[in-house]
């Protein structure tokens, strides 16, 4: 009840204030499970699906946004748990993978999860290589993936003193899941680098889905955050 009270709250003041777009919310296939997979570009896009989408979606939130060291972090993490958000360790490999777990388990319930498959938001508009995070989830359950771009979405100060969205866009594509040939064979898989090239194949596939959406060009690296801990300020890609 709370997290359906919040979000009826937050779609009237999310589309008052900053009027955003979300086309292709019939792609969403309904009963679920499915997998969202979009472009991070910035903060915009997550509360934007969350109060928009036409189902409740569980996101995979970074692991430093759960820290209980204080009353202060103590009470967002909760927060964030209400709003089916589910902390994600970012830094690849098995850490990465065992943190999968709880999504996994949404959608063999039949829920709908959705993440950035770069992790870090892209520091110049450009789609960096995908982590392997959400391949591993829809072929692990069979899931289709339903991939989504995002447009605008990085608050800026373009006219106006303090950070702002303006006209932020949501795009959803047509679902699509991966062959059942590739799916026995990461299931099947003999040794951890047969599964990791499977892997690979499917987040390269998973990408160039988003990359069609957004028409951002493709870069063959990972995103990182700068030391700054701030994203150089470039205009959104259309």
């Amino acid at each position: 009840m709370f997290y359906r009270v919040m979000k009826a709250i937050g779609r009237i003041l999310i589309t008052a204030v900053f009027w955003p777009t979300v086309k292709g919310k019939q792609n969403i296939p309904v009963p679920g499970p499915a997998i969202l997979a979009g472009n991070h570009l910035g903060t915009g896009e997550t509360f934007i699906l969350w109060a928009l989408a036409p189902v409740d979606v569980t996101f995979a939130a970074k692991k430093e946004l759960f820290r209980t060291d204080t009353l202060w972090r103590r009470f967002a993490g909760w927060f964030l748990r209400a709003m089916h958000q589910v902390p994600m360790d970012r830094s690849g490999g098995e850490a990465s993978a065992d943190a999968m777990g709880t999504a996994e388990d949404h959608l063999r319930q039949g829920g709908y999860v959705a993440f950035h498959p770069e992790g870090h938001r892209s520091p110049d508009g450009r789609l960096y290589k995908g982590r392997t995070g959400v391949a591993r989830l829809a072929l692990a359950v069979g899931a289709p993936i339903v991939p989504f771009g995002c447009f605008n979405t990085r608050f800026t100060r373009k006219w106006l003193p303090f950070p702002w969205l303006y006209h932020p866009e949501l795009r959803m594509g047509d679902p699509f899941t991966f062959p059942e040939e590739m799916r026995q064979a990461y299931l099947t898989a003999a040794d951890r680098e047969q599964a990791h090239a499977i892997l690979r194949e499917a987040t390269d596939e998973v990408m160039r889905h988003i990359q069609a959406i957004t028409g951002q060009e493709m870069v063959d690296e990972y995103s990182y955050r700068p030391s700054g801990g701030s994203h150089p300020s470039r205009r959104d890609h259309r």
